[in-house]
């Protein structure tokens, strides 16, 4: 798995392993890959790696140290990171993952690290920002299948948002018509639906402060749904 890593991601990987060991976790996750890249590049960071380790105590608490004996199991949320890692470097058209490309599959992957990010007083948003940055290359949208309808807003939609025009908003092959986009109705809706489940486009919306709360907040309350 680790044959494309660069020497800072493998270090993160090693590190990971220790900071998981110090705080008594019996596997790696998320959180302990997050403390690696905090170790071996803070500027992408911005914040101290004690800030870090001690958010991520307040999360995961702690325990005896872990005895240095055999192999220590990755969790699901961090298997994940490293091969999203691999796909975040392929995507840029790079074939070495280096621990910015990490650190993007971290705020991807789930598993507590951009929580902890936020309990060190981090901006999970920013980053991201500074992650992709220092990544390099523009991220390569991934091709549709065949037939598959395009994702992307027409450009005349575009250009009526931009100018503060509502834009009709339809849902699946039926083209079923749900409200019109910039009407405040709808944008809430929407961005509820987004909000239910745990996508990276739910997590993004987090990131950058757009939770339930903020929906309250911008939008007023909301309509009593069951």
């Amino acid at each position: 798995m680790f044959e494309h890593f660069d020497e800072r991601a493998r270090s993160c990987v090693v590190l990971a392993r220790d900071e998981a060991r110090r705080l008594g976790h019996d596997e790696i996750g998320t959180v302990h890959l997050l403390l690696a890249v905090t170790g071996v590049a803070p500027e992408l960071i911005g914040v101290d790696i004690e800030a870090v380790r001690a958010s991520v105590v307040a999360l995961e608490g702690n325990a005896p140290v872990q005895p240095e004996e055999g192999m220590m199991p990755f969790t699901a949320e961090a298997k994940a990171a490293l091969e999203g890692a691999n796909d975040e470097a392929l995507r840029r058209g790079h074939t070495i993952i280096d621990e910015a490309h990490l650190l993007l599959a971290l705020l991807d992957a789930g598993g507590g690290a951009t929580r902890a990010l936020r309990e060190a007083g981090a901006i999970p948003g920013e980053v991201r920002e500074r992650a992709n940055a220092t990544a390099g290359g523009a991220p390569q949208p991934t091709r549709a299948a065949p037939g598959a309808t395009s994702a992307w807003v027409p450009e005349d939609h575009l250009q009526a948002l931009r100018g503060g025009d509502p834009v009709m908003v339809t849902l699946g092959a039926e083209r079923l018509p749900i409200g019109d986009l910039g009407n405040p109705d709808v944008d809430r809706r929407l961005l509820e639906l987004l909000l239910v489940n745990d996508t990276r486009a739910a997590r993004l919306l987090r990131e950058h402060g757009i939770d339930e709360h903020r929906l309250r907040e911008v939008f007023g309350p909301g309509d009593q749904r069951g």
